[in-house]
């Protein structure tokens, strides 16, 4: 190639013959090249067409089953050294338990003698405390005798004898008199005729409170609620209305059906509350029959006003302090009270008009000091609920 730019090697460029040349050289030796590719190829195909090709497919299978086999070798001894862990764990468990079967054995027969022993001396102990208990109840009861005979002595309420009850009937006044004794009365009963006295103040049995001068019967009224707050505290009895012993200002108070809850009856007789007091009054004679009830003594409806006859009925009461709310032994069931306030409120307006069916008035609200526009009603259906004496 006699060609000048194809030789300059500082400004390289080909020219259209020396371009043609390079091409033909290039075609003339890829061409030799296929042809020496082909006949490899199918001198390898022939090669691998015969009995060489199984030979080579069954050397590869083998060295996979080789790898294959080996690699359950290896599972194989990991699967036998758990083994061996398993059956170690399996001995120590079975000696473990073993072990507690023999504890669990000793353990039932001592605890089988320990009960034996300890059912006994269990036994004892509670015999024991009922016993303390039978003993600290009967000292409380001796106590609250004590202290309701001391109440006694110390209000001076006492059975009349005929010239004090003549005497008291004209108007009279008592001078003191002596310290009565509790007289227990035969067979539950007494006398319905006898009169009894308060500090030295009396109260009419048949609500009549006109026969008597207001100021002796706010004294004994007084003197009552003080007594009946006192008694009810020491035998641990709450009773069915509040009584509030405030001088002039003293009133009972409760939640019964038919009172609405605003109005207080008051405790404190003057010409204008005759009505409404003696509600109260009725609500003074319900709580001294049911503290009688609490004592075992019932009182029947005809004797519910006799107010000082029922309370020292109560305080003579054979039972007395055996029974009461705050007393875990004999305690009061309070559904056995069969009183109805409305049938004692209608006896003893009955009695003070003379009157067997008659009430003045129309309800019980009628008879009650302030107004409430709205009654409230007990939704539990109860005749009354357990208030403290005040």
């Amino acid at each position: 190639m006699e060609c000048q730019l194809c030789h300059n090697y500082h400004s390289k460029f080909w020219c259209t013959i020396c371009l043609r040349e390079k091409l033909r050289t290039y075609s003339v030796e890829l061409k030799q090249i296929n042809q020496v590719k082909q006949q490899k190829i199918e001198r390898a195909n022939k090669f691998l067409s015969g009995s060489t090709r199984k030979f080579q497919i069954s050397l590869a299978d083998k060295h996979a089953s080789l790898q294959k086999l080996n690699n359950l070798e290896v599972e194989i001894n990991k699967r036998k050294e758990e083994i061996i862990r398993d059956r170690q764990e399996i001995d120590l468990r079975k000696k473990n338990l073993q072990a507690r079967k023999q504890v669990l054995l000793d353990s039932r027969a001592y605890f089988k003698k320990f009960k034996s022993h300890q059912k006994i001396v269990i036994t004892k102990d509670i015999d024991n405390i009922k016993e303390k208990w039978r003993n600290v109840h009967q000292v409380l009861i001796q106590s609250r005798k004590v202290l309701i005979s001391e109440l006694v002595s110390i209000f001076d309420l006492k059975k009349l004898n005929d010239y004090e009850t003549k005497y008291y009937q004209n108007n009279g006044i008592l001078s003191g008199g002596s310290i009565s004794k509790l007289i227990s009365s035969p067979n539950g009963k007494v006398d319905d005729d006898s009169e009894y006295s308060i500090a030295g103040r009396s109260l009419p049995k048949k609500s009549d409170f006109t026969r008597y001068p207001f100021e002796d019967i706010n004294t004994a009224v007084g003197h009552v609620i003080h007594l009946l707050g006192l008694i009810a505290h020491y035998l641990g009895v709450k009773l069915p209305f509040t009584l509030v012993n405030k001088g002039s200002n003293s009133y009972a108070e409760g939640s019964l059906n038919e009172i609405a809850g605003s109005k207080r009856p008051p405790l404190f007789l003057t010409a204008e509350n005759l009505e409404s007091f003696t509600v109260g009054m009725a609500m003074l004679n319900y709580n001294i029959a049911y503290l009688c009830h609490t004592q075992g003594i019932e009182i029947p409806y005809h004797k519910v006003p006799h107010t000082l006859h029922n309370l020292f009925h109560c305080c003579n009461a054979p039972n007395l302090g055996r029974y009461g709310h705050l007393t875990a032994l004999n305690r009061i069931p309070d559904q056995s009270f069969n009183l109805d306030f409305q049938e004692v409120v209608r006896v003893m307006l009955a009695r003070r008009n003379s009157s067997d069916n008659n009430i003045i008035g129309t309800t019980l609200n009628d008879y009650f000091e302030g107004d409430n526009e709205e009654d409230n009603e007990n939704e539990d259906g109860e005749t009354w609920v357990l208030c403290d004496t005040v």
